[in-house]
């Protein structure tokens, strides 16, 4: 099986669908103030996660930066709706993107890099399909355009690594904060073992990569062309 990372168009002047939006999550963990680190906030999200049933929720609509004690107890109301398999971190967003939107839409939306949202034939094209990994959270965008699709956000959940010959300048885990990281490099592939089998949409640990199955790319062409570019990765 063949691995693409979805990747925004990197000539505005040249694409195709005039469609764009401006969204907010109703939910976010805090960013975190650090002594060595400063501020910082990461960009990982779960759309699928609803936190309506948690009374603090309101404690989660503001992601200013809060002291590392403050953002772990946050993090610990959190947890519990967050399946155990998957990470949190400062800044984290829960629920789907709420905004507005206007123009027309392509298949596929890739915009900024680290999110992906489908039109809603696009949505049911690969539901039908029976791809893998497709968790759909309607984002609810106002538009003008009546008769334009809904769009869906697909949650890319982040289960597989960088091979570690990607990763050459690895910073130590931060004592404070938990910090850690690394440059992503220009060329770089997925290690092997950690792909999940059968699935046609995940992210990468440590990144903000979306990765997609050549069975994805091939569904969602039947609909012709969107504002995407897909850059091939390899599997070692």
């Amino acid at each position: 099986m063949r691995y693409f990372e979805l990747e925004e168009p990197s000539d505005l002047d040249s694409v195709l669908w005039s469609g764009t939006y401006r969204a907010m999550r109703k939910w976010c963990l805090p960013g975190i103030t650090c002594p060595r680190c400063d501020a910082w906030a990461g960009m990982l999200a779960y759309p699928s996660v609803d936190l309506s049933s948690l009374p603090e929720n309101d404690s989660l609509t503001d992601g200013w930066p809060q002291s590392p004690e403050e953002s772990a107890r946050r993090a610990a109301l959190v947890r519990p709706f967050v399946p155990p398999e998957l990470p949190i971190e400062p800044g984290c967003g829960f629920g789907p993107l709420v905004g507005t939107a206007r123009g027309r839409f392509g298949p596929v939306i890739v915009w900024p890099s680290w999110q992906v949202l489908v039109r809603e034939d696009a949505r049911d094209l690969l539901q039908g399909a029976g791809l893998q990994g497709i968790i759909p959270v309607r984002a609810e965008l106002r538009n003008r355009r009546t008769k334009e699709l809904p769009l869906y956000e697909l949650e890319a959940r982040p289960l597989a690594k960088l091979h570690p010959a990607c990763i050459y300048d690895r910073e130590p885990t931060c004592p404070f904060c938990g910090r850690h990281g690394f440059t992503l490099p220009p060329k770089r592939s997925l290690l092997g073992e950690s792909v999940p089998t059968g699935l046609d949409l995940f992210g990468v640990e440590e990144t903000t990569r979306i990765v997609v199955s050549e069975r994805f790319v091939d569904t969602v062409s039947q609909l012709g062309p969107s504002d995407v570019f897909y850059r091939e990765l390899p599997v070692e």
